[in-house]
């Protein structure tokens, strides 16, 4: 198996998407006034009161967080963890049509499923381009040696 040659350029990228985010999965915690004024600066209906829909609003936000998390771990061995980097990659590529998808079926409008599906794809597109992306440089042998277990 070819093992990743830009292996700082995918930990950067992908510890940039983690960041990103956690910051977005923190937006679910917002008060329901600055939602709702974010809403409207966007040209969009305010959300309902519904004690569910803030359940599952904060239960998403949680998870976003949480896989920000993830993705900060796997960003720190990214050798080490190669299958999760390349699951990671096709969660984002396969992401970008179904955002677009949901984003159309619930009618949002056209910037935003255009947004939706740019950012997606882009955080898979780019980790991918460095994983097929071949260096000038023969990778540091140290940085590809992982312990093994005994």
């Amino acid at each position: 198996m070819k093992t990743f040659t830009r292996v700082s350029s995918i930990a950067g990228l992908l510890r940039i998407i983690a960041i990103f985010m956690v910051f977005d999965g923190v937006a679910f915690f917002l008060p329901e006034r600055w939602i709702n004024s974010l809403l409207a600066w966007c040209v969009l209906e305010p959300m309902p009161h519904a004690v569910f829909l803030s359940y599952l609003l904060q239960g998403a936000g949680y998870m976003q967080i949480a896989i920000g998390a993830y993705i900060w771990v796997i960003a720190s061995d990214v050798v080490r963890y190669r299958p999760l980097v390349i699951t990671t990659i096709a969660i984002f590529l396969v992401g970008a049509p179904v955002f677009y998808a949901i984003d159309t079926a619930i009618g949002l409008p056209q910037w935003w499923r255009i947004m939706d599906f740019v950012s997606c794809f882009l955080c898979g597109a780019f980790p991918l381009a460095f994983c097929l992306w071949p260096a000038k440089t023969p990778p540091d042998p140290a940085l590809e040696q992982t312990p093994t277990a005994l």
